[in-house]
Formats: structure tokens, sequence, C-alpha cells
């Protein structure tokens, strides 16, 4: 497969699954985004698009061609252009009940911005590069900007990690890879069984993705043996693996200082956060908490201590 096929390849495959219809709960936060915003396009990606978002919190991205043009006040734009996304939280009422979500702020320069060969962060890239969906494209333009950002997120997370990887691997050893690396670039570190999950969750989308990316390239080189699995042999040389892992290295020293930074910023720009926090109590613990009006008029203030009730009552009920 030459570079150009491959590219080809890798197309079609994020324009396909781009296109994949979502849930119906995923199709009524859309529709409330939507309304609300009247948005360039909206992504539907994370936790609750691989199992079905079944009492979870759905995760979206809404995409805007102005920071400025989107928000009424001048601070929320400020902070989403000096350090994308604005997450806030979001609830729909659904058939008697609440659908609960998050959805990012990002323009459409960002996103390819971010998802390009040049981004050093893996925070857009790193959550792209796994299935996700166009929910909605206001034109033709806006899906084809969408599913270049995608297919390179896909292509930068590969031939990032690819490097570390031993001489002949599989594309589930390569995906559980990169996405334990991606994981460890913030301050939510996912153990690699949690990788080997994600990549169970979608095992023939990240091999054929894989197949794609690195048959058209100088990378690597794909296998296929008679009566056994197939495997990629890997190309890099010591000198590029060294490279590879000290760039790993310096993400997540670099990763982790940003996330400190998203959390002290949505510390203004999250809203109904301290909704979001008693909700987690409820769900993990089976423990109601009301909020006063203290805590509603001082959110950020009253956060640390549900925070605080939500870790402890998770410690007593592993015991």
């Amino acid at each position: 497969m030459t570079s150009r096929e491959g590219e080809l390849r890798l197309g079609q495959l994020v324009r396909k699954e781009l296109r994949q219809h979502v849930s119906p709960e995923a199709r009524a936060v859309s529709a409330a985004l939507k309304s609300r915003h009247n948005p360039l396009g909206i992504l539907f990606y994370g936790s609750c698009f691989r199992d079905g978002g079944a009492g979870g919190v759905m995760d979206f991205c809404v995409l805007t061609d102005s920071y400025r043009g989107f928000y009424s006040r001048f601070l929320p734009a400020l902070f989403n252009t000096l350090l994308p996304p604005n997450v806030f939280y979001f609830e729909v009422p659904y058939e008697g009940g609440i659908i609960r979500a998050k959805y990012a702020v990002v323009s459409l320069h960002d996103l390819a911005r971010f998802t390009s060969p040049d981004c050093f962060e893996a925070y857009f890239w790193g959550r792209l590069s796994q299935p996700c969906a166009l929910v909605y494209a206001r034109d033709r333009k806006v899906r084809n900007a969408v599913a270049q950002a995608v297919a390179s997120a896909a292509q930068k997370m590969v031939r990032e990690s690819l490097p570390l990887m031993a001489s002949r691997f599989t594309a589930r050893e390569l995906w559980s890879r990169a996405l334990h690396e991606s994981y460890r670039t913030e301050m939510r570190a996912e153990a690699l069984d949690r990788s080997l999950e994600l990549y169970t969750a979608a095992a023939e989308r990240y091999d054929d993705v894989a197949e794609a990316i690195i048959s058209g390239s100088h990378l690597g080189q794909l296998v296929r043996p008679r009566g056994t699995a197939t495997y990629f042999v890997r190309n890099s040389s010591l000198a590029q693996r060294c490279v590879a892992g000290t760039r790993w290295h310096f993400r997540r020293i670099v990763g982790r200082i940003f996330h400190v930074l998203r959390l002290t910023k949505a510390a203004h720009t999250f809203h109904g956060g301290l909704e979001y926090i008693l909700w987690k109590i409820e769900r993990h613990t089976g423990k109601s908490l009301r909020s006063n009006s203290w805590q509603r008029r001082h959110p950020i203030l009253a956060a640390p201590l549900l925070i605080w009730k939500l870790k402890y009552w998770k410690r007593n009920r592993r015991a």
C-alpha cells in the first residue's frame, strides 16, 4: 500500500465512522446544543459513545468559527482562546428523566491546529484518535474539516507511539500502549488494562486504522503469515525510539501542567459543576446530597468538600 493509498483508506474509514448513527439520547443532546449555540458542528465521543451511555455523562465537542462570537462575555472567549477548550456541564430533559453531558467548545481552526502533525500536546489528538461521530455539521466544508482533523489525530497518535513498540507488534499492542501513554499526559492516568478495554470495544476499527496508517508509511510494514495472526514490523531506529520516549516524557510534564491550568480555568467556565459533582456522588455511592443556598452561590468554595466526600465514600465502599 502506497502512502497515497493509505491516506485514502484512512479517509474512507474516518468518514464512514463520522456518519454512523448514534443513540436517541445523543441526538437529543445534539439538538439541544444546536438550539442553544447554533454551532458549526457537534462531535460525540468518549466513554458513552463506546458503551451506549447508560447512566453516564456524554462527551461532546461543539465547534465554532469564533470564540468572540460564541460568547456574550469577553472573559470566557479569552480563556477559550488562550487555553482551549472551555468545558461546560449540560442537562437535557428526556422521556421523564435527565440526560447528563459535558461539552467542550473548540474553534474549527483550533481543531485543525491541535490535531496537526506539529502539535506536541496530546489533549486533542489523544481523544479524537478514538472512535467518534459527527452528529451535526452545518455544511460540507465543516464535515471535510472534521474528517481531516480526526484522520490527522489518528496519524499523530500512531506515529508518536509506534517507535515505542517492540520490533514485532500487533495492532492490539500498539493501541493499548498509545492510549496508555496519552492518558499518562493528564492527571487521570489509567491502568494498562483500561487501555486494553478501549481497544477491545472497537478492535476491528483500531486494526483497520493502524493498517491504513502504517502500511502507507515508512514507519513499518504489515505482515500476513498464512495460518497465523497478522502483525507489524517496526522500522524505526534506536535513536528514533529514544527520541520518541523522550518526547512522551516531556509530554507528560507539559500535559499535566496544562491539565492543572485547565482545571483552574474550569472553576470559572464549568457552569453547572456543582450539580455534576452531586450527581457523581449519588452515582458512585448511592447517597443523594442536596446543595444549600450558600453552595449554589459559591460552587468553587463548596466543590472541595463535596469532592472529598466522593473520594471518602468510594474508599469506604471498596473497603
